[in-house]
């Protein structure tokens, strides 16, 4: 899993979202629940990114603060900001186990 710093320089829109699997040698199996995968998704209502495991059994692909469908971003990143759609500036940063 990376997390991803997505920042515009249009609006000041930020945000810092873990997105991919939780193990890159995990594997979905019945009898593997810790599982996870999370997806970039846009909430249109409130101009946001979130993410979502989508292995999630309650995962809905609904916004958790208002209901509204959630669009999934079919990009490997998205290109434009949710709030002004100005150009975004996105940096990976490694997780926490991995800085050494």
């Amino acid at each position: 899993m990376q997390i991803y710093h997505f920042t515009c320089k249009g609006c000041g829109y930020e945000s810092k979202l873990p997105l991919g699997s939780s193990d890159l040698d995990q594997i979905l199996t019945d009898t593997n629940l810790d599982y996870a995968e999370y997806r970039l998704f846009i909430c249109k209502k409130e101009a946001k990114f979130v993410h979502a495991d989508i292995q999630d059994k309650e995962f809905e692909g609904r916004c958790s603060s208002d209901g509204s469908d959630l669009m999934e971003i079919e990009e490997r990143f998205p290109l434009k900001c949710p709030h002004c759609n100005n150009d975004l500036v996105i940096e990976m940063i490694a997780p926490l186990e991995e800085q050494t």
